[in-house]
């Protein structure tokens, strides 16, 4: 193997290199802290080669860098920057800038919400992404590596901004078999992660000033993707049997689009009843609407049958579904994935690739082979019963609270759960005063409410770390109420 020629070297901003412009680019590049003490420059050959100079005048400006101190030299060894440079000050070798001009009103209303952005470390109770822990990496590494032979070269070009073909037909079986719904491969299109799907979804489908119901409370990153879209958001009441429909008819009969997390509706955990079910697909049907619905936890209920999706049960090609891999999977996965009338793939793949263009071919390659080969399948059974039991013993560990009014769901599922209190004021006192990182459901609505509530979100906690966040709540709790 071939040494390294050293850095690249910075452009010099002048029709032809002589010999001052390329010591005085050279010199600020190293007061500014384009290269770190210590790192090795090209040769005065490569450096010649490079700016199509002799190499005669780049010797010449070497010799005055080191004889100043920016650069060290050693036969044999090459030619380095100096680690005294390190102690030199940036600003010496830079000019006062003006100040910049100010991000548009409309961006810095989106950057306002940073309700996607996970925390880098999982801490009770903020850890909503999967246990990596119990992750088959050894099984994975292997699959990785021979999707990438499989693939050849052909995983170094660009992909289908649609998906892999393969990664599609598994994604196709794999509802079928336990989602209970039926769809062609040709249906489904590849994201890197839900909100991405959603953005999309949100472009394609919204005109500027269309109104689309949201639950109320309900998922952030939705509103922030229908505020991208500019629609006009109508929120919509949530109860223990899911959205209010009737609610949402009254206060918008004629909306274009609705959002819904039917299955575990997030972050309160109510199912939408049949009852409502109906009534959504049949005001969808009459209104010509789309219905948006996210099962972003799909796979995770823990007692019986997992509910139908809204899917499932759509004669009309309205709902389009929204599936992710990443929190069954990992969080840096970077696979989800949506299901919709085939009319809309093309469209919705146009648009992928003015967002990003496509997802890594080796990645989708190898998510495919794990799931067509069974893998998958049996990682979604050992999670299940990791995750249920996790919830209990969150449960378990809350039950001081329960016993003083506080209020815990009955429905066990997801990888979050919400404690309510009819008092918000002792609520967000609580929330104050814990040294944990807690989250109101408050901060989920969009219109007041009475009464709030304590989002706990579990996955990525170890059974023993949950405990004690628990424990440390009840305790806080117990101080405010003496």
């Amino acid at each position: 193997m071939r040494s390294p020629k050293g850095m690249l070297l910075p452009r010099i901003r002048a029709a032809r290199v002589r010999r001052g412009n390329l010591y005085q680019t050279l010199r600020a590049a190293v007061l500014e802290g384009a290269f770190r003490p210590g790192q090795r420059f090209p040769s005065s050959r490569q450096a010649a080669a490079d700016y199509g100079i002799s190499r005669g005048l780049v010797e010449e400006v070497f010799t005055q860098l080191t004889d100043e101190g920016f650069l060290e030299r050693g036969v044999g060894r090459g030619t380095f920057i100096a680690s005294r440079v390190a102690q030199l000050t940036p600003a010496k070798g830079k000019k006062k800038r003006k100040r910049s001009p100010s991000p548009s009103r409309r961006g810095l209303a989106i950057s306002a919400n940073a309700a996607c952005r996970e925390p880098e470390i999982p801490v009770a109770f903020n850890a909503g992404t999967a246990d990596i822990k119990e992750f088959p990496w050894e099984r994975w590494r292997l699959l990785e590596a021979r999707a990438a032979r499989e693939l050849g070269h052909e995983g170094l070009r660009f992909t289908d901004p649609r998906g892999l073909w393969s990664l599609r037909t598994a994604v196709a079986r794999y509802v079928a078999q336990f989602r209970g719904m039926h769809c062609e491969p040709g249906q489904v299109i590849v994201f890197n992660s839900a909100q991405q799907a959603l953005n999309a979804i949100s472009i394609l489908l919204l005109d500027r000033g269309d109104a689309a119901w949201m639950e109320d409370p309900g998922y952030l990153g939705a509103r922030a993707a229908f505020g991208i879209a500019g629609a006009r958001i109508v929120p919509v009441p949530v109860d223990d049997q899911g959205m209010r429909v009737d609610m949402g008819m009254r206060c918008s009969p004629r909306a274009r689009l609705v959002y819904i997390t039917p299955s575990h509706q997030y972050p309160t955990g109510a199912a939408l009843s049949l009852e409502r079910r109906i009534a959504l697909l049949d005001w969808s049907r009459r209104n010509d609407s789309w219905i948006v619905e996210d099962d972003y936890d799909g796979e995770f209920g823990y007692d019986g049958q997992l509910l139908t999706p809204l899917y499932s049960i759509d004669t009309d090609s309205r709902v389009l579904y929204i599936g992710t891999l990443n929190k069954a999977m990992f969080a840096s996965l970077r696979l989800a994935y949506a299901i919709v009338p085939e009319r809309l793939v093309e469209l919705l793949a146009n648009i992928r690739t003015q967002l990003d263009g496509f997802t890594p071919a080796v990645t989708q390659m190898a998510m495919s082979l794990f799931m067509e080969e069974g893998f998958f399948s049996v990682h979604l059974r050992r999670m299940r019963a990791l995750y249920k039991a996790k919830r209990t013993a969150l449960i378990e560990a809350l039950s001081p609270l329960v016993a003083c009014r506080w209020q815990c769901p009955t429905r066990p599922a997801g990888m979050h759960l919400v404690v309510r209190h009819q008092d918000g004021g002792l609520v967000r006192a609580l929330a104050e005063a814990s040294s944990l990182d807690l989250a109101l459901l408050s901060s989920y609505r969009i219109t007041r409410a009475s009464g709030d509530g304590l989002f706990l979100r579990y996955g990525a906690l170890e059974i023993s770390s949950l405990q004690a966040g628990a424990a440390s709540l009840v305790a806080t709790a117990a101080r405010i109420r003496r």
